[in-house]
């Protein structure tokens, strides 16, 4: 299970996932070439990244060794998006609450 309210994001521990990354201009144009990373810590100071998902084609894949062993509790995530023309901009920062599993 997978939901998404706002700039939150719920996930059960292990689940797999994916979830679209909609990037597009204020006017709704396409904004060209990229390439994202969506990259999840524990803390937003933390230098450690707990996990790294590149985002293909616009969707971000979240597998089961992703978060099988992660513990339940609130993470924070952000997706960097790096453009062809050596611009940044970044999505986020947010909630990524890992959910426990009964069955494990």
């Amino acid at each position: 299970m997978l939901k998404i309210i706002g700039t939150n994001i719920y996930h059960i521990r292990g689940d797999t996932d994916s979830f679209d990354v909609n990037l597009t201009q204020e006017d709704g144009s396409d904004i060209g070439p990229y390439t994202a990373i969506f990259s999840v810590k524990k803390k937003i100071t933390d230098a450690a990244y707990v996990f790294q998902s590149t985002v293909q084609n616009g969707v971000v894949s979240l597998t089961h060794d992703m978060t099988a062993d992660l513990e339940a509790g609130d993470y924070v995530w952000d997706v960097e998006v790096r453009f062809q023309d050596g611009g940044y901009q970044t999505i986020g920062p947010g909630l990524f609450r890992v959910l426990a599993d009964v069955t494990r």
